[in-house]
């Protein structure tokens, strides 16, 4: 039996390919029960097909979206609160700063201070000098109760006064200001004199006469008499005893018991009443501070 030619076999197979389709055509083309024919039936299940593909990948999108901006605005969250917790950290280092300071103040004074009512503490920012002009810059200002004429203590002894307050600081006239003086007595002698700042970073105590009986070391105070300061203040130590010349007065240079340049904590008294000092109590003073007011020979 000869085999059949490959032209042959081709052909049939075409004719039954056309005849398959023709087939697959007329079933289309049948209608059903429903009134729609076959083909409209599919193209329907695949328009709803890929309707669900395209709505699938939208609500994806909108979802990614979403996750998108949840993340961004939770990174900006985390942000925002690490630098609250810094910014909270650095308050209670500070506080603790204070505390550690004062607690060294009240060892100082060996016990509570009976300070007056209404002191408060501050730090001090910054120290300005401009010319003979000296002043430092606290952190406290009108908000905190602060008002002009508030004194300055430091751990040790007076520093200034306030002169003028913000609602948030407060600048301060240092001892060393040329236009500060303070009315003190020097200890050992019992002598009222003036302390002033000579502009130039240093106080001096004035008006005292050549035959006065002064000494290096001797401890120097407040005396009330200004209308300024309470008294009994401790300020410093007379640092030299200078004499002759044609001046009169005794040349006395003061080392402060309170550097402004090392003082991180103060104490803010409030100022004098306007009726004078006589109404104001005396600050107590730090037992190795407390003046000796018995005259020597």
């Amino acid at each position: 039996m000869s085999a059949v030619p490959v032209s042959q076999k081709r052909s049939a197979i075409t004719l039954a390919a056309l005849l398959a389709a023709c087939v697959v055509g007329l079933s289309f083309q049948a209608r059903r029960p429903t009134g729609h024919t076959v083909a409209e039936t599919l193209l329907l299940d695949l328009s709803g097909l890929g309707l669900g593909i395209v709505e699938g990948v939208r609500d994806g999108y909108r979802d990614l979206e979403g996750w998108f901006r949840t993340r961004v605005s939770l990174q900006q969250e985390n942000s925002r609160l690490k630098s609250e917790l810094e910014r909270l950290s650095a308050e209670l280092w500070r506080l603790r700063d204070a505390e550690e300071e004062k607690r060294k103040v009240l060892e100082k004074l060996g016990g509570t201070p009976p300070l007056p009512s209404g002191t408060q503490t501050a730090r001090l920012l910054s120290l300005e000098n401009v010319g003979p002009f000296h002043s430092a810059l606290l952190d406290r200002g009108s908000s905190s109760g602060l008002r002009d004429g508030c004194i300055v203590l430091g751990m040790n002894g007076l520093v200034g006064r306030v002169v003028s307050t913000g609602t948030t600081t407060s600048r301060v006239q240092l001892l060393s200001d040329r236009m500060a003086a303070a009315g003190v007595v020097l200890t050992r002698s019992g002598r009222t004199a003036v302390a002033r700042g000579d502009g130039s970073g240093r106080i001096v105590v004035l008006y005292v006469p050549a035959i006065a009986d002064v000494v290096p070391g001797e401890p120097v105070i407040t005396s009330g008499t200004d209308g300024v300061y309470p008294k009994d203040i401790p300020l410093g130590t007379i640092e030299a005893v200078r004499g002759g010349g044609p001046s009169i007065f005794l040349d006395l240079p003061v080392r402060p018991y309170s550097d402004p340049q090392r003082e991180s904590l103060v104490f803010v008294l409030p100022p004098l009443p306007a009726s004078g000092a006589a109404e104001t109590a005396p600050v107590p003073l730090s037992p190795a501070k407390a003046p000796d007011k018995t005259r020597r020979p």
